[in-house]
């Protein structure tokens, strides 16, 4: 690019026109009339290219601002070459910037005479995930190694590739034409195993995908090859090997392959001696695991069992091992000496002075009755001594002395007296603190942000923190040279401390011109609108970090980078932003089988629950970064097949969502939805088809607090199943199957956890109301809250075990409505004069009426199967209610590897009003699970057991279990 610029100021300093032959220097100090950019033969007037020159209209030709002007255009990376002509007008000078446009790369071509078994789409793929969608010109030799490469790897030995960059001038792109020449397609040709593979001969060659006639492919064979021996090894032959030599003949036409294999003995791992519990030796001595049986790792392994031991308070314990190899079998045997094991019977602090009793026990986690353990004791004190350090006592020492008391009763126990010794010394506090060399930035703003402060306890550790962050402080405000220095005195009697911080702040950089550049879809406004800084801002380092992890989050790019430019003088910088546009487009789609256990009544006694399986499918499609604005369009669907005999359609569920997102809705920093919806949904008591739209705004308030307010409208028609006896509707269902409901919407969330599909840690907190009214198009009105809280909190000195827990709290009411009464038949009834008979309703419609029992509530019971006495009909089958409460508490253990188990204890019930919620009436479950840590999220089954069953009806008892199977967590 340096040879590009040279080029191009040489040309700026030619003549053209009448005067191409005259003394540049007549060019020197006159003044420039005009600033022209012919782009390709065009005359453009482009404000983005005005201000990356350096010269204006008006001012004295400079041949430095030119040159700058120079490198600013190049920097775009948007154009192959950049000429400056020159015009002399009388005595002033006019200045043509001559620029012909990069194309950019956005297409790939595969030539070549004989393409037969080349995947195109694979060798596309492979180019796009390596050097980008829009690569640079210069890395097409790259590209072409790539892709030979990648033949030979699946077979075409002899390939050969090279490319080259086409473009035409009407055309605004630029295409990488790949010349091929793959030549013939090697086969296997003979197979020759040599050696001892541990399974017969064909079974090898099966498992390794080869036979004599197929094609050759290295790279498949080396996968399989891979998982082969990792087989081996999983069955204990640590040491099995194989090479594969590959000999090609008839002129690279075919392979001919040997297999030098090795199987190793069969190694097997013992422990003798003092037990070591069961569920600890894997982990203790990962011989399995790891698939080795070396020296290093059993060394390893016995220093693990003997650090085990001593925390559990063996002092004298000791590991050791043996290898023995007999009959094709290797022996590696741990001996356990546990020794006796001492416990602490008591705890003396001695020498604390300067911090009470209570202060000094707080930090020491050592007490009576734990396990004497060297390594936790000295962890305790070294945590004392960063205590008493930041409190002021610099010199402190804490020791411990363990005193030995008479064994207990066989020898086995040992009880061990604590002391624990504090030398304190002098404590130090802070005298006076100056700040010198400050001449930019106000000294009581500096001092502000220090930790150390006039009498406050002196900490060496603080001190260089302080000095960190007075040279962070700086370095955002564009010093970025700037360095800080201390100096301490101490006083005679180390009681005083006078801290000293020497500043040298350098020059202060400034932002002189931004370059914005790799975006063909997205505006340039919208990346402007996430950068931290603009023209004139100073330099600083967290607006550039900032503004780095602002463009990554919006998802539109590859990569996004943002680099200094320096030129000129020291005191500007040009910052260069370049991004790499991800694809526009996103597809996704999936099916599996769903498992769920659903109430029905085949036989007329009652609801039950039976497990039903279902084929379940999604496709999904997205377009971003419409208009180049970032707003984004989103079609979802998913249908789930289910058994037909309650089925009101021709399928049993679907959904359908259509999304559409505006990121900066009005010009504010909210974000806009509008949400269309076609769904139909079974449940237990009856099937529902729906069609809604919502249009939602969201604002975060802060890093973990987001508000939204939203509108819905949505028209629900129900359908009640014929199991479900019509007495037991209740009147607002019979006088409205069909149901408008128009609704406000509030809620605010406030989300600390770590992570959003499987959380560590953290909580989790949201508050939703909802209104509709007749005023506002509802047929009915009705009010709701729900209210939720979870919390994960990691089990201490276990952290990868975690407690979770839950509440849920849902309250609705509706608005009454003089409606006419029906029979339940549905036929409207009359007074006895012939008048209709108006009654007045609360209820809630059936949609939106709080159900509870699933996989995700109280995993005891099936689908909608929990509830109170008069949300339950007497055949079985739920009605539903307008209090919800809904407790639950985990605990998630990690097994071995993506497996995970989890204990569960969860209670709720549904009520029929809020005013009803009792705690007294909750029904509860105990159970278990099984959790994968797949790709796509953690598989959750779970089995809930009710703590007490009821009939349903007489004769009919509550089933005891109730299966869950579900991607997820339960929350």
């Amino acid at each position: 690019m340096a040879s590009r610029v040279g080029a191009a100021c040489l040309a700026a300093l030619l003549l053209c026109a009448d005067h191409a032959r005259a003394d540049v220097t007549t060019f020197a100090g006159r003044r420039i009339t005009a600033i022209v950019f012919d782009v390709d033969g065009r005359i453009v007037t482009e404000s983005r290219l005005t201000t990356l020159v350096a010269a204006h209209v008006g001012d004295a030709l400079d041949m430095a601002a030119v040159r700058e002007s120079l490198v600013h255009l190049f920097s775009l990376a948007t154009f192959e070459d950049v000429q400056v002509v020159a015009d002399r007008r009388g005595d002033a000078v006019a200045l043509t910037f001559a620029l012909r446009s990069l194309k950019p790369i956005d297409q790939f071509e595969f030539r070549g005479g004989q393409l037969d078994g080349v995947n195109e789409g694979r060798l596309r793929r492979l180019v796009i995930e390596r050097f980008g969608a829009a690569p640079r010109a210069s890395r097409v030799a790259d590209m072409a190694r790539l892709v030979e490469e990648d033949l030979k790897q699946v077979g075409f030995l002899s390939a050969s590739a090279s490319a080259r960059v086409t473009s035409s001038a009407s055309a605004d792109h630029s295409t990488v034409v790949f010349e091929l020449t793959p030549g013939v397609r090697a086969r296997v040709g003979t197979l020759v195993l040599v050696g001892e593979a541990g399974v017969p001969e064909p079974m090898v060659w099966s498992q390794l995908g080869v036979a004599p006639g197929r094609i050759y492919e290295p790279d498949m064979l080396s996968r399989r090859l891979e998982r082969f021996l990792e087989q081996r090894r999983a069955r204990g032959f640590f040491s099995a090997r194989m090479t594969i030599t590959a000999e090609p003949v008839d002129q690279g036409r075919a392979v001919n392959l040997t297999a030098n294999a090795a199987q190793g003995p069969h190694v097997r791992v013992a422990f003798d001696g003092d037990a070591i519990p069961a569920n600890r030796q894997a982990d203790l001595a990962p011989v399995v695991r790891e698939g080795s049986a070396d020296q290093d790792l059993l060394e390893d392994s016995t220093i693990r069992i003997r650090d085990y031991l001593r925390a559990q308070g063996y002092r004298d314990a000791r590991a050791t091992f043996t290898r023995t190899e007999a009959d094709a079998e290797l022996v590696v045997a741990f001996h356990v000496t546990r020794g006796p094991q001492y416990r602490i019977s008591r705890v003396d602090i001695s020498g604390n002075s300067g911090l009470t009793l209570a202060q000094v026990q707080e930090h020491l986690k050592v007490r009576a009755g734990q396990p004497f353990s060297v390594s936790a004791i000295n962890a305790d004190l070294g945590a004392l001594e960063g205590l008493y350090r930041r409190e002021g006592f610099g010199a402190v020492s804490v020791r411990h002395d363990a005193v030995l008391e008479e064994p207990l009763g066989d020898g086995t126990q040992v009880p061990v007296i604590v002391r624990v010794t504090i030398a304190e010394q002098a404590r130090t506090l802070v005298n006076t603190i100056a700040i010198d060399g400050t001449l930019a930035v106000p000294e009581a703003t500096l001092r502000e942000g220090l930790g150390l402060q006039p009498g406050k306890p002196y900490f060496a550790t603080q001190l260089a923190i302080d000095r960190d962050a007075l040279q962070v402080h700086y370095a955002n405000l564009g010093y970025q040279s700037a360095t800080v220095t201390t100096a301490v005195t101490l006083s005679r009697d180390g009681l005083a401390a006078d801290i000293r911080f020497n500043v040298s702040e350098g020059v202060r950089v400034f932002v002189g011109h931004v370059l914005i550049v790799g975006n063909t879809r997205t505006s340039t406004a919208t990346i402007e609108r996430e950068l931290q800084f603009k023209t004139s801002d100073p330099l600083g380092l967290e607006a550039i970090s900032e503004s780095q992890r602002r463009l990554a989050s919006l998802g539109l790019f590859r990569r996004a980078r943002i680099s200094e430019l320096r030129h000129g003088s020291d005191a500007q910088r040009d910052l260069l932003v370049t991004v790499e546009e991800a694809p526009a487009t996103t597809v996704g789609y999936g099916g599996g089988v769903e498992a769920l256990q659903m109430l029905s009544d085949p036989n007329n006694t009652g609801a039950a629950a039976n497990l039903e399986f279902a084929p379940r499918a999604f496709f999904e499609i997205g377009r971003r970064n419409l208009f180049g604005k970032n707003r984004s369009i989103n079609l979802f669907t998913r249908v789930s097949l289910r058994p037909q005999q309650n089925s009101v359609r021709n399928f049993s569920e679907y959904r359908v969502i259509g999304t559409f997102r505006e990121p900066h809705a009005l010009g504010t920093g909210a974000e806009a939805y509008l949400t269309g919806t076609l769904q139909q949904e079974r449940r237990s008591s009856f099937n529902f088809s729906r069609r809604a739209f919502n249009a939602e705004v969201a604002r975060k308030l802060t890093r973990q607090v987001s508000a939204s307010g939203s509108y819905q409208i949505q028209r629900t028609e129900v359908f009640f199943n014929s199991s479900v006896d019509p007495s037991q509707q209740l009147l607002i269902d019979r006088v409205f199957p069909q149901v408008r409901l128009s609704s406000f919407s509030m809620s605010g969330v406030r989300d600390t956890r770590n992570d959003l599909a499987d959380p560590l840690t953290g909580l989790f907190v949201s508050a939703n109301g909802q209104i509709a009214g007749r005023a506002i198009g509802s047929e009915v009105g009705l009010v709701k809250t729900f209210l939720s809280a979870q919390k994960f909190t990691p089990i201490p000195h276990s952290p990868r075990i975690v407690f979770a827990s839950s509440v849920r709290l849902g309250m609705a009411t509706g608005l009454p409505r003089q409606v006419q009464a029906t029979d339940a038949s549905g036929a409207l009834v009359s007074t006895t004069g012939g008048a209709p008979m108006l009654v007045t309703v609360r209820d809630l419609p059936a949609s939106e009426r709080f159900f509870a029992g699933g996989d995700t509530t109280v995993r005891g019971f099936a689908l909608d199967q929990l509830g109170a006495a008069n949300t339950i009909a007497k055949d079985g089958f739920p009605i539903g209610g307008g209090g919800l409460m809904i407790l639950n508490a985990e605990l998630r253990i990690p097994v071995t590897g993506a497996f995970g188990a989890v204990g569960f204890v969860d209670a709720g019930n549904v009520f029929a009003r809020p005013s009803e919620i009792d705690f007294g009436k909750l029904r509860s479950a105990v159970g278990v699970g099984l959790r994968y840590k797949s790709p796509i999220g953690p598989i959750r089954v779970d089995v809930g057991f009710k703590t007490r069953r009821y009939d349903v009806t007489p004769g009919n008892r509550e089933s005891a279990s109730s299966l869950h199977i579900s991607l997820g967590q339960a929350f």
